[in-house]
């Protein structure tokens, strides 16, 4: 057996493919029936038998769990990061599969929303050594009705794996338990760590409670983002900033550059790169002139939203004199020589050139529309709020479909935060200097949060500590009582109870805070799970890992069209995703290398979210590239692009049909997009639901016939049997 420390050097980008040919293994029914019946407990099959066995009819008091289980499972966790930094948030998911003698024969992990399962992508790299082996998973795939999607089940059941290994379970409302239900009953035995815990009660089992717990542990924290979300209804957001030891984010003048070496501001960028924006107030932008970017040449480039109620920003066209560069360089020469350069340069507000990252300004409603005119000119968007806190930009960002917010705000904007019940993590890194006070106080990390006694002080919990360079970084979790939603009802039961966990008799530093998460998570998948389902005026979709993402055209359902838009006799190729073939029919028929070398990227991209951003990046810079018709042939391109995800895939084909079945309205539900969406207050166009409903009402009619789930290898009448039998379950 293996030990129970696991190092996963391998990244699995090897095993991960951009694009891969269609596999065709022989189709296996598949129920996909409704996995959360009222009413309904799933029971894990627990029993002495070695993994891979399949489960007994009724369940024992013994759960078998090996420290290769163990290794597998944290192994699949590490995996799950493999795309950090590389896109967008999403739900992380990682698969290690091994065969009957418990070789390893696939390591996997999905590359963001859209990208290819990778319970997906491990069945096709394991392939035939994969029958009577098992599969480890950090998070439960996405499955069932609600969401439209089969594949991942689909590809374990047809991998013949006799055992899977869950983590967690899936925290989305309607989602949750789904693949679970389905895998048991296509016969295959599937433990779910969490279901397990309860059963050891002997002294026999605390190294496997141990165990078990440790990986639960990883797991969660490999989609803390996810689980926070769903347990709050807010992006999961983590406060981070850096004072000297004596307290202190800068000088009484202002001057912060630099309170931690290059060794902790390689973090910094880090989670910038893991996370959908980086927020500021308009005192850092004005005070340091930061640029907030990832300091990549590629991957994820995350929002810079700035706050501001007054708009008392810098114009376009003034010269910021703040730190230059910010919260970027190295300043090892004289604040003197930096001052002289940017006399020299007249330096601009970095945040104004929007050629790296997308810039967001958040004001209220009516403030400066003449400058607010002039950044949009600039290409940075203004979002006007009626009132203006912390607490609306967290609910806003959640309709944006954000997972993960990073503050790197002062004091003034920390505190208000923190009283709204945005913050969730804390990163204090704390630089061994001391600067004091004089003629003035120093600013300190955190403003006024009206707590008066030091009872009242929010204790973090789960806390880490690790040493950068000469700093050190703190972490912790703040107190649910202190959060929002589910997770703040949680508290509920320790009103009138001190903050500081050690007065509980709690260790800050072993406890899991993410436990209560996840409960909290679940709690509010249950309460969610009657509105996700049939029924109400309308089916909303946006992500395609949330609720009826099967819509979205990032989903992960690869698609037939042709290769060139618009050819009468041109060739029918596979692209990943509808995205993926819109993008890149923008630049499809122009007689110029650089249009047919852009086809190309987007064919080839990791993932739809690369896809649109080569696309929109091109069409921005490089207009000329654009097939001149794009405007009056774009929403045919579309059509025909949603036409090959429908007749391909039932999964997709049902939920839509599920919803004219309800007599439902479908709405792309996106704040930012008022023309293919509805928009933030919901008067846009809607394009793309009305494209959906248009195929639905119409049932499919006049799109082409497909065959691209046939396998040429089975009779023709019993692919036609189980295509059938695909839709009938669907």
């Amino acid at each position: 057996m293996q030990s129970l420390a696991i190092r996963a050097s391998d990244p699995a980008r090897g095993s991960y493919r951009a694009r891969m040919p269609r596999a065709s293994p022989r189709r296996a029914a598949v129920p996909r029936g409704e996995c959360a019946r009222k009413g309904r407990r799933v029971v894990a099959a627990l029993g002495t038998d070695p993994p891979g066995a399949p489960s007994q009819t009724h369940p024992s008091s013994r759960f078998t769990f090996t420290d290769d289980d163990l290794a597998h499972v944290l192994h699949a966790a590490e995996l799950s990061h493999g795309s950090d930094g590389l896109v967008q948030p999403h739900p992380r998911s990682g698969c290690v599969m091994v065969d009957a003698a418990g070789t390893i024969v696939a390591r996997t992990f999905q590359m963001g929303q859209g990208g290819v399962r990778s319970e997906v992508l491990a069945a096709r790299d394991a392939g035939e050594r994969a029958d009577g082996g098992v599969a480890y998973l950090n998070l439960e795939p996405t499955h069932g009705p609600v969401v439209g999607e089969d594949a991942a089940v689909d590809a374990l059941v047809r991998s013949r794996v006799s055992r899977v290994v869950v983590g967690i379970s899936h925290p989305v409302p309607g989602v949750r338990g789904c693949a679970v239900a389905a895998l048991r009953d296509a016969g295959i035995r599937v433990d779910v760590l969490g279901e397990f815990t309860s059963r050891f009660t002997s002294a026999a089992d605390e190294r496997a409670a141990s165990a078990v717990a440790d990986g639960i542990a990883r797991c969660r924290d490999a989609n803390r983002h996810l689980l926070h979300r769903v347990a709050t209804g807010r992006p999961f957001s983590v406060f981070k900033y850096a004072m000297t030891i004596d307290g202190k984010i800068a000088t009484t003048s202002g001057h912060s550059a630099w309170v931690t070496g290059p060794a902790a501001r390689q973090q910094v960028w880090a989670e910038r790169a893991r996370s959908d924006a980086v927020v500021v107030g308009g005192t850092t932008v004005r005070r340091d002139n930061p640029n907030l970017t990832t300091r990549r040449d590629d991957g994820h480039r995350p929002a810079r939203v700035v706050l501001s109620r007054t708009m008392d920003l810098p114009g376009t066209e003034d010269a910021n004199y703040g730190l230059g560069t910010g919260d970027e360089e190295d300043a090892d020469a004289s604040s003197a020589l930096n001052a002289k350069e940017n006399q020299k340069r007249k330096p601009r507000t970095n945040l104004w050139n929007t050629d790296d990252a997308a810039t967001i300004v958040m004001t209220e409603r009516g403030c400066k529309p003449e400058f607010q005119a002039e950044l949009r000119s600039l290409g940075v968007e203004v979002v006007e709020f009626d009132v203006l806190t912390p607490g609306a930009v967290a609910d806003y960002c959640a309709r944006r479909g954000y997972l993960q917010l990073f503050w790197e705000c002062g004091g003034g904007l920390a505190g208000p935060a923190l009283s709204d019940g945005v913050f969730h993590h804390v990163m204090a890194f704390v630089a061994p200097k001391i600067v004091g006070a004089c003629d003035g106080p120093a600013p300190s990390p955190v403003g006024e949060t009206g707590l008066e006694r030091m009872t009242d002080a929010l204790a973090l919990r789960g806390l880490g500590i690790s040493k950068h360079g000469r700093d050190v970084l703190i972490t912790g979790y703040l107190p649910p009582g202190s959060s929002t939603g589910v997770l703040a009802e949680t508290a509920g039961s320790r009103d009138g109870e001190p903050n500081d966990s050690s007065t509980r008799g709690e260790d800050a530093w072993t406890e899991d805070p993410l436990g209560v998460v996840e409960a909290a998570a679940a709690v509010a998948a249950t309460r969610e799970s009657e509105r996700v389902g049939p029924g109400g005026d309308a089916m909303r979709f946006y992500k395609s890992w949330d609720v009826n993402g099967a819509l979205s055209n990032f989903s992960p359902h690869p698609v037939d069209a042709p290769a060139v838009w618009g050819e009468s006799q041109g060739a029918i190729v596979e692209w990943p995703t509808v995205e993926h073939f819109y993008q890149a029919q923008k630049f499809s028929g122009v007689d110029d290398v650089a249009a047919t070398e852009a086809m190309e990227a987007i064919r080839a991209a990791s993932s739809p979210e690369e896809a649109a951003r080569i696309g929109r990046t091109l069409q921005r810079t490089r207009p000329s590239l654009i097939r001149r018709d794009w405007d009056a042939c774009k929403e045919g391109v579309m059509r025909a692009a949603l036409c090959a995800k429908l007749t391909r895939h039932a999964a997709p084909r049902n939920l839509l049909m599920g919803s004219r079945d309800a007599g439902q309205t479908v709405l792309e539900d996106s704040p930012t997009d008022a023309v293919w969406g509805v928009g933030r207050d919901g008067s846009g166009k809607n394009l793309l639901g009305r494209l959906l409903m248009e195929l639905r009402d119409d049932e499919l009619n006049g799109c082409p016939v497909d065959v691209g789930d046939s396998d040429e290898s089975v009779a023709p009448g019993l692919s036609r049997l189980l295509r059938r039998i695909s839709d009938k379950f669907g």
